[in-house]
């Protein structure tokens, strides 16, 4: 049995040690033969090394190569690759491509010998030059990446090229990427998808993630989906985890959170973070499949473990809510804090909550304050405006109110309503800002309409004192409707009072009540005094009642005048019954549509001054298309001209404008719109805008 072993051992060393020797001529390989006599290959593994380094001694390659390789792999001998490298060493020597390829290795990797990178390269083009492809595409690595050398992309090119020509995919995949970039020779894509294809053909799946890629840059769909499906069916990551997030983002193929999860688990069990939190996302939160909040939370705790930031923050979140889990402040703390330390910007204001409420840490302001500076100075627009808050009222840091302006700027510059009502309350006053009431009325007036209740009311203070714009009346009512149909709570105060001193104590007890049921104590102290008020009116009148009624036997005497009881005063349920003194009557508002028509003669000439872009042009073509005169009648041109005509500021056009999106003409009947238009003209003094602002306070309520 023992004497069988040996002899299948001896029978598989060749194949194993003497492997392929390259000639020094011609591109054929030969193979150590292994049909050589009986007594030879009968021989014990000991006679066979020691008949190889004889016959290695003598300067037989063969024998040499196969004595290097049974040193290196420690085939039938111990491993020596000091003696390895010196036996590749003799073989190189003599010109053999092969052995000149084991060489360099040897001296690329430092094995058998100190690492010598440039020694390295000298022997890869020894044998790059007798084509052997491995050594080439080695070469032509070394000096793409500027290994020995400094980089040198001709070099690259040049033995990419060759390797590419030989068909080695790898060569190919590169030298495509040289054509599509013009490194080392000229830009030229049409090259470039040449050799990605040639690579992509070899069924290589990264040359058909690369093609694919660059597919999508050339706009090509299908190819590049048909090319990422290929690569990712052979398991190539990066092609499953580009069309997980295609998928996902619904680019190039439509939004479809199942084929997003299928490809994110597939990368995602290979340990991939990003598609272990994107397949948590999609588990957590999508809409079009099951939501399974233990698997969410499984791939959650996977990407957190791999320090995932947002993957820490969901879960932090999660814990913080008992969302899935028992609620546990301190767990969602310490996650948190992970995912603040890693610098995600929200976490960082989530800790600052943590510590300004006190949930799952002592309370503390200069902490918050803390994180809550680093979170505003990572461009979080909520921290920034908490902490211009903090700088308001000095809460963990000195009051400063340049820095609560600052950060004030910083959040609003973003959008952040809040701030934006803040700076404007800045800039009206000039408190660590520049004062600039101009600017405070357009962002209050812009934020009014985008029904900031705080900023409406603000306005109606404005237009009520008259200090920074001409007092009016009108408008001062308006926004403070506005605002307290948006349910601030003073400002629905206020406008209680103003019916109470009208006596209207209907209207004043349904806003004092709103206002009361918010805990605004004024308002449920003059709440009780109102209803007081009202029931003392009520009796009096209902005392005053007992009318006499005169009657007359006599039938040819007519009636005499008969004194019926006034009403008496209920304060009734019923606050919906629109007001309309002021506001502008049905045939006042058909009238405003017909306006500014003094040049309506010549529609040919009006036709042209409108596209030409003459604002009153537009508005009197708009009037025509209207009414259906001089032209067929068509509401939504008139809409459009119209529209075109109020872009340019003519008030008349506002209005009409304004009208036309109450009414539904030439487009959906859009109150907010009207709003918006209205208050554009209004703003310019315009009465009739006025009116339509009132008209449309009167609607809501």
């Amino acid at each position: 049995m023992i004497k069988f072993i040996s002899l299948l051992l001896l029978l598989a060393l060749p194949v194993q040690a003497l492997q392929l020797l390259q000639p020094k001529e011609g591109h054929d390989t030969v193979k150590q033969h292994l049909d050589e006599s009986v007594d030879e290959q009968s021989l014990s593994a000991k006679q066979l090394h020691t008949k190889l380094k004889k016959s290695a001694k003598s300067g037989d390659a063969r024998s040499q190569f196969s004595l290097a390789n049974m040193y290196h792999k420690g085939i039938n001998v111990k491993q020596d690759v000091k003696l390895a490298f010196y036996w590749y060493t003799q073989v190189a020597q003599q010109g053999y491509a092969t052995a000149q390829f084991s060489l360099a290795e040897d001296y690329y990797h430092g094995i058998g010998v100190d690492q010598d990178l440039k020694q390295a390269l000298i022997w890869y083009e020894q044998s790059a030059r007798q084509d052997f492809v491995d050594a080439q595409y080695k070469a032509a690595k070394m000096h793409h990446q500027g290994e020995a050398y400094a980089i040198d992309y001709d070099q690259a090119y040049y033995w990419y090229e060759r390797a590419a020509q030989l068909g080695f995919a790898p060569a190919q995949l590169e030298l495509a990427k040289f054509y599509e970039a013009g490194l080392g020779t000229e830009k030229d894509l049409r090259l470039a998808q040449h050799w990605y294809e040639k690579a992509a053909i070899q069924l290589d799946a990264e040359a058909q993630y690369y093609l694919a890629d660059f597919f999508e840059r050339k706009g090509e769909p299908m190819q590049s989906l048909l090319m990422y499906r290929k690569s990712a069916n052979q398991g190539f990551t990066l092609s499953q985890s580009r069309l997980s997030n295609l998928y996902n983002r619904g680019y190039l193929v439509n939004q479809d959170d199942a084929s997003a999860l299928k490809w994110a688990l597939l990368v995602a069990e290979k340990g991939d973070v990003d598609a272990q939190f994107l397949s948590a996302q999609i588990y957590h939160k999508s809409t079009q499949v099951k939501q399974d909040l233990p698997q969410a939370l499984n791939w959650y705790n996977k990407a957190a473990e791999q320090n995932h930031a947002q993957a820490q923050h969901q879960l932090a979140t999660l814990y913080a809510k008992g969302n899935g889990v028992d609620k546990d402040a301190s767990q969602a703390l310490q996650l948190y804090q992970a995912a603040a330390n890693q610098g995600l910007a929200v976490s960082q204001h989530a800790l600052a909550l943590r510590y300004l409420r006190g949930e799952g840490v002592d309370k503390d302001n200069i902490k918050a304050a803390e994180w809550l500076l680093k979170s505003a100075k990572g461009g979080y627009a909520p921290a920034q405006y908490l902490l211009a808050l903090r700088y308001k009222l000095g809460q963990g840091v000195e009051k400063d109110t340049k820095q609560e302006a600052y950060w004030y700027q910083k959040a609003a510059s973003q959008g952040n309503i809040e701030a934006r009502y803040h700076l404007a309350l800045l800039l009206l006053t000039g408190d660590g800002i520049e004062k600039d009431p101009e600017k405070a009325l357009s962002m209050l007036l812009n934020l009014s309409v985008q029904e900031h209740a705080l900023a409406q009311y603000q306005l109606y203070k404005i237009y009520n004192q008259g200090e920074i714009v001409g007092r009016d009346e009108t408008l001062a009512k308006v926004y403070l409707h506005r605002s307290s149909e948006g349910g601030y709570s003073i400002a629905q105060f206020q406008l209680g009072h103003l019916y109470q001193q009208k006596q209207l104590f209907q209207d004043a007890v349904k806003w004092l009540e709103l206002s009361a049921q918010k805990n605004y104590a004024p308002a449920k102290l003059l709440l009780s005094e109102v209803k007081l008020a009202a029931d003392k009116i009520a009796e009096e009148k209902a005392n005053s009642s007992n009318i006499e009624v005169l009657e007359s036997n006599d039938v040819d005497l007519e009636t005499e005048q008969i004194q019926h009881d006034p009403e008496p005063l209920v304060i009734s349920t019923d606050f919906n019954k629109p007001r309309l003194n002021l506001f502008p009557n049905e045939s006042q508002i058909a009238q405003s549509l017909a306006d500014n028509t003094k040049v309506m003669s010549n529609v040919e000439k009006l036709v042209i001054s409108a596209k030409q872009g003459n604002p009153i042009a537009q508005h009197n073509l708009s009037t025509l298309f209207s009414i259906g005169a001089l032209v067929p009648k068509d509401n939504r041109k008139a809409f459009m001209l119209m529209q075109a005509a109020a872009n340019q500021g003519l008030t008349q056009s506002q209005n009409s404008l304004a009208m036309m999106y109450i009414n539904g003409v030439g487009v959906e009947p859009n109150y907010q719109s009207a709003y918006f238009w209205a208050s554009n003209s209004a703003r310019q003094g315009d009465q009739e805008g006025k009116q339509i602002l009132m008209h449309l306070v009167s609607i809501v309520e």
